[in-house]
């Protein structure tokens, strides 16, 4: 039985695989995920990881929260009122499939010219399996912990305190090197989670 979620993420994501006139081979080309997953993803028989539809989103030039707009149990509800202020209990939450991994959505309005989110990323997890690219100037805070950040084939152990700036296109994941959540407050210009 098909989760409800997967089938209208997957039904998302094969329109708007459609309208960029993209087919399920130029798709797996452009996220090096396979054509029978992507398939699946696609016919709600498969709920991928955050990094899998963050690859796709990326694909499709769409941002990862439109893949959550449409359905509650993957992002909390939001219950901002539109206006320049964004309360605790207003913030979306997206949690991925194997709980080492927490984004919150600070804002999430794709008509600002930028995007704020927390992350935490458990003790010994990891970001993304390989580094990922994306459009968007990025910067990230260590607010707790200590990371292992790799970008561009260059790796920054970065501490409570520690900022490091990521420009866009530039491959880059990260790793958990403490014995306590990962705790990091980032920004991306343009918007694009």
């Amino acid at each position: 039985m098909n989760d409800p979620s997967a089938s209208r993420r997957g039904a998302l994501i094969r329109e708007k695989r459609q309208l960029n006139s993209l087919t399920l081979t130029d798709l797996a080309q452009k996220t090096g995920l396979s054509i029978s997953f992507l398939s699946q993803v696609e016919t709600g028989v498969t709920n991928p990881s955050i990094n899998s539809l963050r690859k796709i989103a990326l694909a499709l030039g769409t941002p990862l929260s439109s893949f959550f707009e449409e359905t509650s149990t993957d992002f909390k509800e939001a219950k901002s009122n539109g206006g320049p202020v964004v309360r605790k209990n207003e913030r979306k939450i997206l949690r991925g499939k194997d709980g080492h991994l927490t984004y919150q959505l600070i804002s999430s309005d794709p008509d600002h010219r930028m995007e704020f989110l927390i992350t935490r990323l458990e003790v010994s997890g990891v970001s993304t399996e390989s580094p990922m690219a994306h459009k968007g100037d990025e910067g990230a805070l260590v607010l707790q912990g200590q990371g292992r950040f790799e970008v561009d084939g260059q790796i920054y152990d970065l501490k409570e305190g520690d900022f490091i700036y990521i420009r866009e296109n530039q491959p880059h994941k990260y790793s958990n090197t403490a014995n306590v959540p990962l705790i990091i407050v980032g920004a991306i210009s343009p918007p694009g989670f």
